[in-house]
């Protein structure tokens, strides 16, 4: 709507509206003159641009020109190319006819002389020539052969008849080759079998002639095994690998098997290579007498090894342990050999050793049979890389694992598996429970036997399960070796803790332990307490060791896993991880005994021979004038008292702790030396002098304990210091210099708080101190 129409649409009837409208009028005269002033103001860069788009103008109508005789060319060279397309397009129309003409032609001429070159090579026995000819006959197109026919006229009978002739030949023939086949067959000529497998393919018979051929080795492998299990015993005998004698039998069927396949890939892949399943289909057949060859080896090795027997053996001492309740102790008759009948008497159990040359042979054999079932799949994916489409590769290897998940072989070693493993965890039980029961202590030693013992056994287990190739059967043992630490060992750790450290200063608990002990077995001799208290210290110290051999364990087992199985899937190696995790678990464990140890050191040692130490402490006074510390010093200093008795403590147990033992100890010993002086502190007042005399044996006993140890106890010692610190001020005023509240960071260094500094400050009553401004916080 323009000015003018809205001025019209105004009323101005009166003075105010007119005024109103001409307000309106000048306001929009002043918007008015704004934009004019806006344009203007841009004027000299309009006409710049105007003048930039003139003297494109001129440049537009050249390229306009240029596009016009662009396009007419194009369109020039289009046409060009269409005709010339055309003409190609019927010249190779023409080829394609004169080519197919000529294949005609050929096929006709080879038709022919194929017809009377195969009835001539039957009539002479020559088959791989009939072959040749049968096989260029099959390779023809048959409907093209009948329009040829049809298309050449007073030919057709001909071509007739000699298709005929060659429907009859290919017939003849391959009944011939199957007949010559079976012949060579019965007669054992490997030469002529080998020359009638690769006529087989010529004449269209693929699956027949893999399925004669694989039957045919299927019986020379037969009665080559049945020969050589036969005199198993007696080869193993003559190589001195008696124990590893089904192993060595299993090992040769294996190679066997799969030396067929290396040795006939390369004939299968030059003369079969059209059939893509060739190879697969040899696979199956060997597979299946695998199979039956290995069932028989294996029911001959479960006979002679008597394995049946061996676990029915370990299944019932397995289930006469559970029924026990069964810990280190209760089961050492049962650890020795024996357990007992419900009616009386004993039976003797499966010595782990019998079963030692077993579960190692039964490994041998697993890891022949994976390494078998890798050697197939890999010479199987060799051939469908050179000789199948890419399109049915998938399909080719779906189907082996399909044979090899489904075959007895599988299901066989899934058993032997099992035993193995069943067998493994008696091996490796019994072992530990034996060598804890004949766990041996020399003089000069501060470790016992079982240690290194139970972790050889350990070790040798874990190594032997990864032998078999099976990360399902690893996982398993490495299950059982951390059951095994959890529950025996540490159990047989535990027993001789749990009864305390004799030693003269007992608590109630310990004082209990003893009566128990006195009760049941009388007077408890002093060469009894010696040999209870260096158990204690040696099982002390093997719970430490532990911690270490079960460290370096799981770092080593992780490295040989990864040399084993280099290549394992995200799901197999979260379970092996998992599995590690286990013993991970359990060396926290072992230093959770270990911690309980040092509580029962602390409990009978250090709490009880600390007390009087400490109270002469409180028989030395710390109110000292000049010549009183004079004397003082001149004396036997409570602080010199003190560390040659800390001195005598540590010193009974440094040749028998470990290190880290004894380093633990030094640091129990530090915290209970810091908790015992300060209350006797608390019990006694102070002044500057005392508080002076305090400060040195404080910082003396830090000195003494902080050098007995490689650990470090300065945050044990570092409460009664700034103690010792407070006590020592000469002025109250001081106390601000290592002591304010008001600035947080210095303040995160002091382990007291504004009571307990008043507290100690108020021990100070006797000087100056007895008024004390400055603590009024």
């Amino acid at each position: 709507m323009s000015v003018v129409d809205q001025l019209s649409a105004l009323d101005i009837s009166t003075n105010g509206q007119v005024d109103e409208t001409l307000q309106r009028i000048v306001e929009e005269e002043a918007k008015v003159n704004e934009k004019l002033e806006a344009l203007l103001a841009k004027q000299c860069q309009i006409e710049a641009k105007m003048s930039g788009i003139g003297r494109s103008l001129t440049l537009l109508h050249t390229v306009d020109s240029d596009s016009s005789k662009l396009n007419a060319q194009i369109v020039n060279t289009a046409q060009l190319a269409e005709s010339v397309s055309a003409k190609v397009r019927r010249l190779d129309l023409a080829r394609c006819r004169a080519s197919e003409c000529q294949q005609r032609v050929h096929d006709l001429i080879d038709l022919h002389l194929c017809s009377q070159g195969v009835v001539k090579a039957i009539g002479e026995e020559d088959y791989e020539k009939s072959a040749t000819h049968i096989a260029r006959f099959l390779a023809m197109d048959q409907q093209l052969l009948q329009r040829t026919a049809d298309d050449v006229q007073g030919s057709i009978t001909s071509v007739s008849d000699a298709v005929k002739t060659l429907e009859d030949a290919t017939e003849k023939t391959r009944v011939l080759i199957a007949k010559r086949f079976d012949e060579a067959v019965k007669s054992d000529d490997l030469a002529s079998v080998e020359r009638f497998f690769k006529i087989f393919p010529l004449i269209g018979c693929h699956r027949i002639g893999i399925e004669k051929f694989s039957t045919y080795i299927c019986q020379k492998l037969s009665s080559k095994a049945q020969k050589e299990l036969r005199n198993a015993q007696d080869i193993a005998k003559a190589e001195s690998r008696l124990q590893l004698a089904y192993a060595d039998r299993l090992t040769a069927i294996l190679e066997n098997f799969a030396r067929v396949v290396e040795v006939n890939q390369p004939i299968i892949e030059a003369f079969y290579g059209q059939a893509s399943a060739s190879l697969i289909d040899m696979v199956a057949i060997l597979q299946h007498e695998c199979d039956a060859e290995v069932k028989n080896l294996l029911m001959e090795f479960n006979k002679n090894r008597q394995i049946q027997y061996r676990s029915k053996q370990v299944n019932e001492s397995t289930q006469r342990s559970a029924a026990s309740g069964g810990s280190a102790g209760s089961n050492s008759i049962q650890a020795l050999g024996h357990y007992r009948k419900p009616s009386g008497g004993s039976v003797d159990k499966l010595n782990p050793k019998e079963i030692d040359a077993i579960i190692a042979e039964i490994t041998v054999m697993h890891a022949r049979v994976e390494l078998y079932f890798r050697f197939m799949r890999r010479r199987l994916q060799v051939h469908i890389e050179t000789c199948v489409a890419e399109k049915e590769q998938m399909e080719i290897i779906e189907r082996y694992e399909k044979i090899m998940k489904n075959s007895d072989l599988r299901r066989q070693m899934q058993e032997i598996l099992s035993t193995y493993l069943l067998l493994e965890r008696y091996f490796m039980e019994e072992s530990v429970l034996k060598a804890i029961g004949l766990d041996a202590y020399e003089p000069g030693q501060q470790c016992s036997s079982m240690v290194d013992d139970v972790f050889f056994i350990l070790r040798k287990s874990i190594r032997r399960a990864l032998t078999t190739q099976s990360i399902n059967g690893t996982c398993a043992v490495i299950n059982n070796v951390a059951a095994c630490l959890d529950g025996d060992f540490v159990a047989a750790l535990k027993a001789p803790l749990k009864n305390g450290y004799p030693s003269g200063y007992i608590d109630l608990a310990q004082a209990y332990n003893a009566i128990q002990t006195t009760l049941q077995q009388g007077k408890l001799h002093s060469s009894d307490a010696d040999r209870v208290r260096s158990n204690f210290l040696v099982q002390l110290n093997n719970a430490d060791i532990s911690t270490e051999y079960i460290e370096t364990l799981w770092q080593t087992m992780e490295q040989e896993i990864g040399g084993t199985f280099p290549q394992t899937s995200p799901v197999e190696r979260q379970l092996l991880d998992s599995c590690l995790t286990e013993l991970k678990a359990v060396r926290d464990t072992l230093k959770a005994t270990v911690d309980f140890g040092m509580q029962q050191l602390r409990s009978s040692v250090i709490k009880p021979r600390l007390n009087p130490w400490i109270n002469q402490f409180l028989n030395y006074s710390h109110n000292l004038n000049e010549e009183e510390l004079a004397a003082y010093e001149a004396g036997e200093t409570f602080v010199q008292f003190f560390i040659v008795q800390l001195d005598g403590l540590l010193n009974s147990f440094k040749s028998s702790l470990s290190p880290r033992n004894y380093d633990a100890l030094v640091s129990i010993l530090a915290t209970e030396v810091t908790i015992q002086l300060e209350r006797a502190i608390k019990k006694i007042s102070f002044n500057r002098l005392g508080g002076l005399v305090l400060d040195q044996e404080v910082r003396a006993l830090g000195s003494y304990l902080t050098g007995a140890t490689s650990w470090s106890v300065r945050d044990k010692m570092t409460r009664i210091s700034q103690i010792a610190t407070l006590l020592n001020l000469d002025k109250i005023s001081e106390l601000s210099e290592y002591w304010s509240p008001e600035n947080n960071k210095e303040m995160s260094t002091w382990h007291l708080t504004p009571n307990e500094v008043r507290t100690f400050l108020t021990l100070r009553l006797v000087d100056q101190f007895i008024h004390f401004p400055y603590l009024n916080f």
